[in-house]
């Protein structure tokens, strides 16, 4: 046995006031004469011992009581344990409260059996410890330490959260809370479904010494549809213009699903349905094809149906439809025929300037420029070039016949792309076309042989720079290359390396000629994401620059939120604040340029699997530091109290205690009536 409070065993000091009474007596004696005392003189001699045995008696009860009483106050406990906690503690107390826990099971929403555990392991150490609360949240109210009563206020106040939080991320963020308190002993609790993709087995498997408690929540098993990616096939977007969409659906039932229905949404009218089937714990990407009708920004959803859990039923995504592509060729003599014939659909507004009379300006706007047949580029020239490329914007370059290499060093320098060094006059052929690359995507159906490629008289070779975003398109049965493309901050460089002339190649008389050009015309650097993912995208980028004006951030009938905007890289960054935790669209806004952003809540947990509890148990085995418990109210308060302070005795104490008192009176009363007996006799 040992004690919690032993300072309280100097109260055996009292025990002398009943020793000092017992010993000085002050009593008093009658006198009572008789005539002749021989015959009492036996019975006064017997009587006389035996009340100062009833007096030794009932002093040792009493002795016993007052002992009682203070071994009571000393908290005796008993436990195999070497060492207790005697002094303060500060016990972290962790609730998952992400979707997953909104489940039910046999005893109710998960989420509320979470915070009855937690309030039963606060009540186990009440009065003695100092409190962390954490839950997927991490608000900056609950990155401290707190007491019972706001600790209790935590857990009542603690809501359903769309943040997913690894719980190994919940370890240090409560050892960098208390990593001053260097001389207090902590420990935390865990509360959660411990679902795998949450809970990584490096969490239990880490040298650390934090003692852990884990608090399993087991919600029935379950299945669930998710829809977890999508994206568009082209990232340029024109009125008229037919879509792909392409989406991943999952499904982590032991079941095969068959005929799910999945429907699109384009500004709240259905555009295209399908009907899917999935293997059990398995997975199908899919595509559906539509047509834009409407310029502007398309708000579109993906859309399910399971009932089993809601959160993934319905992908959210957004894109900006243009009336046309804007596309301008600059050239220096005399415009080249094919390029303003190709480029007359309706589809693209071009324009082909001399270079004399270009407004530098114009080129920010546009979503290809054309450098044609430029033999010496300006200083000013190749400067809105740069800042052109670095702002997203599409950059094809056609040397000249006769292009002046110093001036040609000087542009490609500026962009980050090789320089031309030999001019070459032999006659070759293009004889590799690069079917992967993203310009070629469906303009090749089958993967038939080329009877004929275009021919190439005159090219220039490029230095071998070894560009980490070099990518070759079209190569020359010389394996040089004819076109690669390179990435400039956020915009796409074309480098042909032939002037696009009769005397030159025979590029323009080909079919490949059409939809090479076609579609790096449409290729768009400048689009935005189709989505963001809440709690993972903290903060993202979006095209154009911050302005003096407030922004705005808010959701249809929403709240108003204001939030953190700069320029960086030529590119608008924002900062998700914490209050955004609902999916769907919401509109930026600073009062004249407007932007809409999609969110969807993150698809970690639209897997269910969690660890088992004999997989836990398991792990507790193999480290002391954990700790896994299974009681529930008061008996879960009880155990924990045990866990921390032994098995109290301080009850049994006091029921010896109430003993003593018991028997102390019945010894008066049963004395009572005896001496009452023999007086009346």
């Amino acid at each position: 046995m040992k004690l919690l409070e032993p300072y309280f065993l100097y109260a055996f000091l009292a025990i002398a006031i009943p020793i000092l009474i017992h010993l000085f007596s002050l009593q008093k004696h009658k006198t009572v004469f008789f005539s002749n005392v021989s015959f009492l003189r036996e019975l006064q001699q017997k009587k006389s011992n035996i009340t100062k045995l009833q007096k030794l008696l009932l002093l040792l009860i009493r002795l016993l009581l007052i002992s009682a009483i203070i071994l009571a106050f000393c908290e005796p406990y008993f436990s195999d344990k070497d060492t207790l906690v005697k002094t303060k503690q500060i016990v972290g107390v962790y609730i998952d409260n992400s979707f997953s826990m909104e489940a039910n099971n046999d005893k109710g929403q998960m989420i509320e059996q979470a915070k009855n555990h937690a309030r039963s392991i606060i009540k186990a150490h009440k009065g003695k410890d100092e409190f962390v609360f954490l839950s997927n949240n991490l608000q900056g109210k609950h990155q401290r330490i707190i007491d019972y009563n706001d600790c209790l206020d935590a857990i009542d106040n603690c809501e359903i959260t769309p943040t997913i939080l690894n719980l190994k991320s919940v370890s240090t963020r409560f050892k960098s809370i208390t990593k001053n308190e260097i001389n207090t002993d902590v420990e935390l609790y865990l509360i959660s479904d411990f679902q795998k993709t949450t809970t990584p087995l490096d969490l239990f498997l880490e040298g650390s010494r934090l003692k852990t408690h884990l608090l399993p929540i087991n919600s029935y098993p379950q299945s669930n549809l998710s829809i977890d990616t999508c994206y568009l096939e082209n990232p340029n977007h024109t009125v008229a213009q037919q879509e792909t969409l392409y989406f991943k659906i999952s499904n982590t039932s032991n079941e095969k699903i068959q005929n799910l229905t999945v429907k699109l949404f384009v500004n709240g009218k259905q555009k295209a349905l399908s009907n899917l089937t999935i293997e059990a714990e398995s997975f199908t990407e899919a595509k559906l094809i539509f047509n834009n009708h409407n310029s502007g920004t398309q708000k579109a959803s993906i859309e399910l149906s399971d009932a089993t859990i809601t959160f993934d039923n319905r992908l959210y995504f957004s894109y900006q439809v243009e009336e046309y592509s804007k596309v301008l060729s600059i050239h220096e003599q005399t415009a080249n025929k094919s390029i303003g014939s190709l480029f007359k659909d309706q589809i693209f507004n071009f324009e082909s300037k001399n270079i004399g009379q270009l407004n530098l300006t114009e080129l920010l706007e546009k979503d290809l420029v054309i450098l044609e047949d430029v033999s010496n580029p300006s200083t000013g020239l190749i400067n809105s070039l740069k800042q052109y490329t670095l702002q997203g914007g599409n950059l094809l370059i056609i040397p000249s016949i006769n292009i002046n290499m110093a001036s040609f060093s000087t542009l490609a320098n500026a962009l980050n792309i090789p320089q031309f060094t030999n001019r070459n006059t032999k006659q070759v052929e293009i004889s590799t076309i690069n079917k992967n690359h993203i310009i070629f995507n469906e303009v090749f159906e089958k993967q038939v042989k080329e009877t004929t490629y275009p021919e190439v008289s005159l090219y220039y070779s490029i230095d071998n720079t070894n560009s980490s975003t070099e990518e070759n398109i079209l190569q020359l049965n010389t394996k040089e290359p004819f076109l690669n493309s390179y990435k400039n901050g956020l915009g796409n460089i074309y480098l042909q390396t032939s002037p696009l002339a009769n005397s030159a190649n025979t590029l323009d008389k080909h079919a490949i000629f059409v939809p090479l050009l076609y579609n790096i015309a449409n290729q768009s650097s400048r689009a935005d994401k189709l989505y963001y993912t809440l709690g993972k995208d903290k903060i993202i980028h979006l095209a154009g620059k911050a302005t003096n004006r407030q922004w705005i951030l808010n959701k249809v009938e929403g709240a108003k939120i204001i939030p953190e905007l700069r320029t960086v890289n030529q590119r608008l960054q924002l900062s998700i604040p914490t209050t955004v935790t609902e999916d769907g669209f919401y509109k930026l806004t600073d009062g004249t340029t407007e932007k809409n952003i999609s969110f969807n809540y993150d698809r970690q947990e639209s897997n269910l699997a969690s660890w088992e509890t004999e997989e836990l148990e398991d792990i507790c085995n193999k480290h002391d530091r954990l700790n896994i418990w299974y009681k529930e109210g008061v008996q879960l308060e009880q155990v924990l109290k045990e866990n921390r302070s032994g098995t109290p005795l301080w009850r049994f104490f006091i029921l010896l205690a109430l003993l003593f008192i018991s028997i102390e009176s019945l010894l008066l009363k049963n004395w009572k009536q005896k001496a009452q007996i023999n007086l009346e006799n």
